[in-house]
C-alpha cells in the first residue's frame, strides 16, 4: 500500500516500543493489510521479535548501518523531513512539547502525497481509506495560532468574547470540525482536572 503509519513513544525502553508496535499492527489489521513479514536492524530485542512471532509474521534481520536494504528506514527518513517541515511552520508561541498532537494530520498530509504501489492512480490514504473529503473535514497549517469563541454561559460578563489556542489537526469523527489545542483551562472545575485541554470545535 505505500502507506506509512506513525506511532509516538515517550522512551525507546523495550516495554513502550512493543506497546508501540503492537498499536501500529493492530491499526494495521483494521486497515485491512495482510501482515506477513518484517526486516529489521539488529537493535531488536529479543522479546520484540517474539511480539511479532505472536502476531503471525516472519522477521528477517538487514546488515547493520545498511538502511538502503531496509524500506522501513526510508521510509521513517521520508516521514522525518516532512514532519520537522509542518514543526518549522507551527506558530512561534505553540509550545513544541505538544509535537504529538500534530502526528493525525501530519501521517494523513503524508500518505496523501503518497502513490500506492499496488494502484499507483491512487494516492497511499485513499488505496486503504478512500478519498479523503476535505470539503467534510478540512485541513489547516499545523500549530497555527486561532480564536475560538467562548459561550456566553461559560465566560464573566468583562471577559473577552474569545480565546487564544492552536489548530493541531482535524476531527475526523466529526462534520467539519477541527481539534484545537487549550494551554490554559476554561473553568475551574477543568482547572483542577489538568493544566492542558483538548477539545474539538465547529469549523
Amino acid at each position: 500500500a505505500n502507506y506509512i503509519f506513525v506511532e509516538p513513544m515517550k522512551n525507546r525502553t523495550e516495554g513502550k516500543m512493543m506497546r508501540a508496535y503492537q498499536g501500529m499492527v493492530d491499526r494495521m489489521k483494521r486497515a485491512g493489510l495482510g501482515l506477513r513479514e518484517h526486516k529489521l536492524d539488529n537493535e531488536a530485542s529479543d522479546a520484540f521479535k517474539e511480539c511479532i512471532t505472536r502476531n503471525g509474521m516472519k522477521y528477517e534481520l538487514v546488515p547493520p548501518g545498511n538502511h538502503r536494504r531496509n524500506q522501513a528506514e526510508r521510509a521513517i527518513q521520508t516521514f522525518k523531513n516532512h514532519f520537522v517541515a509542518g514543526l518549522a511552520s507551527t506558530n512561534p508561541s505553540f509550545p513544541i512539547s505538544e509535537w504529538d498532537h500534530l502526528l493525525e494530520q501530519a501521517t494523513i498530509t503524508l500518505n496523501l502525497l503518497r502513490n500506492s504501489r499496488l494502484n499507483p492512480k491512487l494516492s497511499a490514504y485513499a488505496f486503504l481509506f478512500g478519498n479523503f473529503d476535505f470539503n467534510k473535514t478540512p485541513l489547516a497549517p499545523p500549530g497555527r495560532r486561532v480564536v475560538v469563541h467562548s459561550k456566553p454561559e461559560e465566560r464573566k460578563t468583562w471577559e473577552l468574547n474569545g480565546e487564544g489556542v492552536w489548530y493541531i489537526g482535524p476531527a475526523m469523527k466529526h462534520y467539519r470540525c477541527v481539534t484545537f489545542f487549550f494551554q490554559e483551562q476554561v473553568s475551574r472545575e477543568k482547572q483542577m482536572q489538568s493544566s492542558l485541554y483538548h477539545m474539538t470545535y465547529l469549523y
